[in-house]
C-alpha cells in the first residue's frame, strides 16, 4: 500500500509539473502571438506612412517643376516682348532716318 502511496504521490507531482510546462508554454505562445500582432500592425503603419511621404515628395517636386516652368515661361513672355519692343523701336528709327535723309 506504501508503495501504491509513492507511486501516486510521485505521478501526481509529475501531472502537477506537467501542467505548470504547458500552461508556461501556453502563455509564451500567447505573448509571442501578441507580439507579431503588434509587429505586423507597425509593420502596416510603416508602410502606409512611407506611401503618404512618397506621395508628399512627389507632389512636392511636381510643384516645384511647375513653379520653374511657369517661371521660365514668364521671364521668357517678358524677353520675347521686349525683343519686339526693341524691333519696333528700331523699325520707327530707321524710317525717321530716312525721313531725314530724304528730306
Amino acid at each position: 500500500m506504501a508503495t501504491l502511496s509513492f507511486t501516486f504521490g510521485v505521478l501526481s507531482v509529475i501531472a502537477i509539473l506537467l501542467v505548470i510546462v504547458i500552461t508556461m508554454g501556453a502563455v509564451k505562445v500567447y505573448r509571442q502571438e501578441n507580439e507579431l500582432t503588434q509587429l505586423n500592425q507597425t509593420l502596416l503603419n510603416l508602410e502606409r506612412n512611407l506611401y503618404q511621404d512618397m506621395h508628399n515628395q512627389e507632389r512636392s517636386v511636381n510643384d516645384q517643376i511647375t513653379d520653374s516652368v511657369t517661371q521660365a515661361n514668364s521671364y521668357t513672355d517678358k524677353r520675347i516682348d521686349k525683343l519686339i519692343d526693341t524691333y519696333f523701336m528700331v523699325k520707327e528709327a530707321e524710317k525717321q532716318t530716312k525721313k531725314q535723309l530724304n528730306g
